[in-house]
């Protein structure tokens, strides 16, 4: 049994036992432990890509970027807990965030000459890291909180992420022998990628069907819109995965880190997340979705 194996079972065994305990037994204050979870990963995958920038000789944006970055996303708890609707702490989101980055591009206007040739670098490397890991986090701090039926919110959004994570893992041990794909993960299959792609769907028909509240879709409208999420999260999943793999690659790392056994640093396990909260997030709020 290899590590990867070994991790999986882990979080089977472990992992969402407790996922579940504070799911159905800890939901005070809007599921604040969720809320805690997704600040110390987003500062955990913060440091994670700041030395993805540093190895691959890029300026690191600095820790005050990373502050940033958590101020970001617990102003936008704090807007659900006060009882704003999703788009309106989905405004409150985007408008803290372009101050953000106003604020953390500015030094760079006082730079001195000697500093010149590595601006576009530096500026850069700070819109990367507060978009990365300032921004995406901040939509799994609205699906966290910010629906009015939220643990069905959080329940389908995992059932799509690590169902696709599972599936794809699987089929890939499988049937994955055409590999070599995509360059940035050559051991990615098509037998995985469409294990994947079944997991997601799977998981929007589950969710949008029996685990579904009042807001439950019904008859052809149920249909379509389990397969429009299920196809667009299936996407975004793998894009997630393939982009931090390319951050990987271009920084000639193989883990983003060692934290996690078995899968190496906080942003390998939650890469694909952060690529598709936004999507999860924009289908829900247009569909009504999780709405009470």
């Amino acid at each position: 049994m290899n590590a990867n194996t070994r991790s999986r079972l882990l979080l089977f065994f472990g992992g969402i036992p407790l996922f579940a305990l504070v799911l159905f037994f800890l939901p005070f204050g809007h599921y604040a432990l969720l809320a805690l979870l997704v600040l110390a990963v987003q500062y955990l995958s913060s440091l994670e890509l700041r030395a993805m920038l540093r190895k691959s000789e890029r300026a690191d944006p600095g820790n005050f970027v990373t502050i940033v970055g958590l101020v970001q996303s617990l102003a936008v708890y704090i807007a659900c807990v006060a009882g704003a609707r999703p788009l309106e702490a989905a405004a409150v989101m985007f408008l803290i965030s372009i101050l953000c980055l106003m604020i953390v591009l500015s030094p760079i206007a006082f730079s001195k000459k000697e500093s010149f040739p590595l601006l576009l670098s530096t500026a850069g490397s700070i819109s990367l890291a507060h978009f990365y890991t300032g921004i995406l986090p901040g939509f799994l701090m609205l699906i966290v909180a910010g629906f009015p039926d939220a643990k069905n919110a959080i329940i389908t959004f995992a059932l799509l992420t690590f169902g696709n994570d599972s599936l794809a893992w699987l089929f890939g041990k499988l049937f994955g022998k055409r590999r070599n794909v995509v360059d940035v993960s050559p051991n990615k299959s098509v037998a995985g990628f469409i294990g994947g792609a079944i997991g997601s769907i799977a998981g929007a028909f589950l969710g949008l069907g029996p685990l579904a509240g009042s807001w439950k879709p019904e008859g052809s409208r149920y249909l379509v819109l389990s397969l429009i999420l299920g196809a667009g999260m299936a996407f975004f999943v793998i894009a997630g995965d393939l982009f931090e793999s390319a951050l990987k690659r271009s920084a000639g790392m193989k883990d983003s880190g060692v934290i996690v056994p078995g899968r190496g640093g906080v942003l390998d396990s939650f890469d694909s997340l952060y690529f598709s909260a936004p999507f999860f997030v924009a289908f829900s709020y247009l569909a009504r979705l999780f709405f009470l």
